[in-house]
């Protein structure tokens, strides 16, 4: 292996991908997400969840609520809860798992949010809503708080990606 480098060593050993392979990849990963769970929630045995990320969106007279949970094993289950009356006990419970490709998928985009890296608190500058959005989102580690956020009127810069991963606004 003196002769040649560890990358050329690594290329000779990996099989190149073709062109065909290499775009299907790419689509593959540019590819909208469904963020359906694709398999029911009947169907899966007890596991051990790791991380449980909890985003609350409130406003006059709705207030939805959608948990991933993550597992040591890589499945994901997601659980959404639509209140949209004013009678906030009328809840909507739907949930399910993804299967494997899905559940990665989700996972990439839950750590794109890099949510570690909000500040605890969003506020309002320049102006005072008197009726408007308030959210929260709070990340635990087997049943321990890691970081938890929150704003009123004020949102992330990647608010869009958060209520397209979550499912609810």
């Amino acid at each position: 292996m003196s002769q040649h480098t560890k990358k050329q060593w690594f290329q000779s050993v990996r099989p190149r991908r073709s062109v065909e392979e290499q775009l299907a990849l790419k689509a593959s990963r540019e590819a909208k997400l469904t963020f359906e769970p694709t398999i029911p929630l009947d169907a899966i045995r007890k596991k051990r969840p790791t991380v449980t990320v909890t985003f609350t969106v409130g406003g006059f007279g709705v207030h939805n609520e959608s948990t991933f949970t993550f597992f040591e094993d890589g499945a994901v289950k997601r659980e959404i809860i639509w209140r949209e009356e004013f009678d906030l006990s009328t809840a909507i419970p739907r949930s399910g798992w993804y299967n494997e490709t899905d559940a990665f998928r989700v996972h990439e985009r839950f750590v794109s949010l890099v949510s570690h890296r909000w500040p605890e608190v969003f506020e309002e500058k320049g102006c005072f809503t008197m009726d408007g959005t308030q959210w929260n989102f709070t990340v635990n580690r087997h049943g321990k708080l890691l970081h938890q956020h929150s704003g009123s009127n004020a949102y992330p810069s990647n608010w869009k990606a958060v209520v397209e991963l979550f499912g609810i606004s």
